[in-house]
């Protein structure tokens, strides 16, 4: 392999290693933040003053990231609503974890 080309794999790898918002389109996210007696408000465009399309309740999840994002915010779909949140209000959430099993009873 030639020094260029290894330059560009290392390059590519760093990139999505450190790309912000690489996690953001490969999981759901859940609300964070947010308080108990408030809400997550799902807007038209990515603006505070925005119209509000939706909401999602602060122990949301499941929240799907549509790939979208303008500055601090992120499209994203809750239920039956499309709309931008604040990425400040939203972290991905935790992969299911695996659950352990003998393999003895499984047929060889």
């Amino acid at each position: 392999m030639s020094a260029v080309t290894n330059t560009f794999r290392t390059l590519a790898l760093v990139l999505a290693i450190a790309s912000p918002g690489t996690a953001w389109a490969q999981s759901t996210l859940r609300v964070i933040d947010t308080a108990p007696n408030d809400v997550l408000n799902v807007r038209e465009y990515p603006t505070s003053d925005a119209r509000i399309v939706g909401v999602i309740p602060p122990d949301g999840r499941g929240i799907v990231p549509l790939g979208d994002r303008n500055g601090n915010w992120i499209f994203v779909r809750y239920r039956k609503v499309e709309g931008w949140v604040s990425r400040r209000f939203v972290y991905p959430e935790a992969p299911p974890v695996r659950r352990g099993r003998s393999l003895d009873d499984e047929a060889e």
